[in-house]
């Protein structure tokens, strides 16, 4: 058996289910140890970074952020690519992460910290992580006092971003509101289709993965919802957490159009996500820290992010690379649902 792949993270991490679940489906052997306090000085030195996860190869490389290591994968297990050739449905797979990766995070740092249920429930998870306290076991009164000490530093870290996404709870039907479509769009789609592209999960599969098992089927509050409105997703869930690429053979179509059930959701992105995203390159083009956005509840000021900036350049990069002949294709099957614009935008 070759050696593992090592992640260091948590269990209720957004990004590190996704990398998780995308080494899953790859069947590559992996190693996943929690970064608790005990260990994070080392891993954050040899990293470069404080972000989750990180990962290190069997050659002893330090890596981080989930679509690199996505892109790295790929060229080592090709046999198990998650970008399809076919160049709408690869442009497709590409929007859609950008969407599931940077935009669906401010509806799970909203859920997670505004109800005590949550914030008891998936506070501990990360709290216990943090201290190195298996979730299954038992308290004293020294385990009570560190995972609570532990959940008050991290619930204070979390009040900062929320602060920055503007998803306090003045925001709460907006935020709500919006999820509900996405879930609803989602369980039509997938009703009729095993993952976000066809018969195998692309690499957006897995970034919505992430956000699924860490957050939104983790946490009690989105929990019930999605269990009420989206049963299709929770089953979706369930697929994605038992894919392997050696059982999933079958390649992508070769995509012309934009399937039917999907077309909705990528509506739905182009509506909320891509307003954001225009904003955003107009607000660090001018040099501004906040973006001024109304996402049709009425207006927002959010925080600028480089970050969100980079990936939409990597996206546009990926679309620019096509033939004239493929970038037409693309485009006439995306323009007319909203989701060009924001990618021909200059850098």
């Amino acid at each position: 058996m070759s050696a593992p792949y090592i992640i260091y993270g948590m269990d209720a991490s957004y990004f590190t289910q996704k990398a998780l679940s995308l080494l899953s489906y790859k069947e590559i052997p992996t190693d996943f140890r929690k970064k608790s306090i005990a260990i994070r000085a080392e891993v954050e030195q040899k990293s470069g970074t404080h972000m989750m996860p990180v990962m290190v190869t069997p050659q002893d490389e330090w890596m981080w952020d989930t679509t690199p290591i996505a892109f790295e994968l790929d060229k080592r297990f090709p046999k198990s690519a998650t970008l399809p050739p076919a160049p709408l449905a690869r442009i497709i797979a590409r929007i859609l992460e950008d969407f599931f990766d940077e935009w669906t995070t401010r509806a799970a740092i909203f859920f997670r910290w505004s109800s005590p249920e949550d914030i008891a429930h998936s506070g501990d998870s990360l709290a216990r992580d943090a201290v190195g306290i298996p979730q299954d076991t038992p308290l004293d009164a020294t385990g009570e006092k560190l995972v609570r000490q532990a959940r008050d530093m991290i619930e204070t870290w979390a009040r900062k971003t929320i602060e920055k996404l503007d998803a306090h709870n003045n925001a709460h039907g907006e935020i709500i509101g919006e999820y509900s479509r996405l879930m609803t769009l989602l369980d039509q789609h997938f009703a009729a289709s095993d993952f976000l592209l066809g018969s195998k999960p692309c690499l957006a599969d897995f970034a919505l993965q992430g956000a699924l098992t860490a957050h939104f089927l983790f946490d009690p509050t989105p929990r019930k919802l999605t269990e009420k409105i989206a049963p299709a997703v929770v089953a979706y869930q369930q697929r994605m957490k038992a894919a392997k690429a050696s059982r999933l053979g079958e390649d992508w179509p070769m995509m012309t159009t934009v399937p039917e059930t999907l077309a909705p959701v990528l509506q739905h992105i182009a509506m909320g996500f891509h307003a954001y995203l225009a904003g955003n390159q107009k607000a660090l083009k001018a040099g501004r820290a906040m973006v001024d956005v109304d996402l049709g509840y009425g207006p927002r000021t959010i925080i600028a992010r480089p970050y969100t900036e980079k990936t939409r350049i990597e996206t546009a990069k990926d679309f620019h690379s096509l033939s004239p002949k493929d970038q037409k294709i693309v485009s006439e099957a995306l323009s007319p649902l909203g989701v060009m614009e924001a990618y021909l935008l200059p850098a």
